[in-house]
Order: structure tokens, then C-alpha cells, then sequence
């Protein structure tokens, strides 16, 4: 299939964010497909995220970064009520797991920069988009001191198909000091190397923002 091969180059760095593919007619000459073969593989691509069609300019890989690819995703979930418990409970697994390696493999230093990045989070606790930049940046350092980028990129795409629900729940006051709160806890645990500690102490952070949300799109619905 086409659009496999497509991707395999991507995938196996022969094609890089930017470059421009070769035309319709020597991408049908190369893969021995029609042109309308090659024309549908391209707007496949392009829907995925994984290419821009530039009218009269041709097809380019984008910069394949995360809120790009998953953006088709992130529409059909904002389709679905229930899939934000769904999204919610894969982050319990996947950002649980993630803390529990944390714990067995932060230094010093990383703990220094998590509390500094909660530290920021109270002063901007008014400032939601700020707010959430942060957020986000304490559960991608998370993801590094984990050591496994399997892990850390799934955080990462779950983290930008969460990005909407999360910034209905912003609205709610409460919602960046019980966050703050969670995240100390974390910290805490993080600091003493408690494995099992540090495990549930993000599940209940996961299971806190999921409550908080989903009574944020009921409010929004109701």
C-alpha cells in the first residue's frame, strides 16, 4: 500500500521534516500506481498530519511533532463524551508507570527542577495557559527521568489529546491548587524512592483531573 511505504520512508529518516516529496507523476512512476492512486495516498497523509499539500506547491512532510499527528485523533475525541474516561484511564497506566521508573532514577537535581516548576505553577496559578504549559513541561521531565521513550511519546500524545478537556477544567478555580497538590505529593514521593508510593500518587493526580473535567463538560453541557 502506498501510503505504508510512504510512511516507512519517514519512518526510516530517508524522508525528513520539510522536504518535499517528488511529484504525482514520479511518485507513480517509482511505486508503478496511477496518479489518482498517488493523489489519494497524499491526501491520506495529509489528513494524518504527516504531510502539508501546498496548492501548486507541491506535498512537504510537516515537523511530525505530536499535536500534528494526533490532531485528526483529537477531533474524534472531542466527539465522544465517554472518551474522556477512556484517555483518563490509559494516563492512570501510562503516567503511573512512568513515576514508579521516576522513583528509582531521579537524582537530585531532578528534584530540584520538579519542585522549582511546581514552585512556578503557584505563581501562575491565574494564568491558565501558562499554567498548563508548566503542567505539561513537569509530566514530560517525568517522562525523561523514566529513561523510556516508548513511554515518555505515549505520555506526550495522550497529554495533547487531553489538551482541550484540560483547558475546560482550567476554568474551575479549585482545579490549579488541587493539581499543585497532587504534584507535591508526587514530589514527595519521588524524593523518598517510593516505588508503589509514587505509582498511586500520580493515579490519584490522573483520577483528580479526570473528576474535575468531566464535572467541567457536564457544566458545559447542562
Amino acid at each position: 500500500m502506498l501510503v505504508q511505504q510512504l510512511l516507512g520512508f519517514v519512518t526510516a529518516g530517508r524522508l525528513m521534516a520539510g522536504d518535499k516529496l517528488p511529484s504525482e507523476r514520479e511518485l507513480a512512476e517509482r511505486f508503478d500506481v496511477s496518479r489518482p492512486t498517488v493523489r489519494e495516498a497524499l491526501r491520506a497523509l495529509s489528513v494524518l498530519g504527516v504531510l502539508e499539500i501546498r496548492h501548486g506547491g507541491g506535498a512537504f512532510v510537516t515537523a511530525l511533532n505530536a499535536a500534528e499527528l494526533l490532531g485528526p485523533l483529537t477531533f474524534f475525541l472531542s466527539l465522544s463524551d465517554a472518551s474522556v474516561e477512556q484517555l483518563y484511564h490509559a494516563r492512570q497506566l501510562i503516567e503511573g508507570e512512568i513515576c514508579a521508573l521516576a522513583a528509582n532514577r531521579v537524582t537530585p537535581a531532578e528534584l530540584v527542577r520538579l519542585s522549582n516548576l511546581i514552585d512556578a505553577q503557584e505563581k501562575v496559578r491565574h494564568d491558565a495557559g501558562r499554567y498548563m504549559q508548566l503542567d505539561t513541561e513537569f509530566h514530560m521531565v517525568l517522562g525523561q527521568i523514566a529513561d523510556n521513550p516508548f513511554l515518555a511519546r505515549a505520555s506526550q500524545s495522550l497529554n495533547v489529546l487531553g489538551i482541550e478537556f484540560r483547558k475546560l477544567a482550567a476554568k474551575t478555580k479549585a482545579t490549579p491548587t488541587r493539581s499543585i497538590s497532587d504534584h507535591k505529593a508526587i514530589l514527595a514521593a519521588l524524593t523518598a524512592g517510593d516505588v508503589e508510593a509514587a505509582r498511586a500518587a500520580m493515579v490519584a493526580h490522573m483520577i483528580q483531573v479526570l473528576t474535575t473535567t468531566r464535572a467541567e463538560l457536564e457544566l458545559k453541557d447542562g
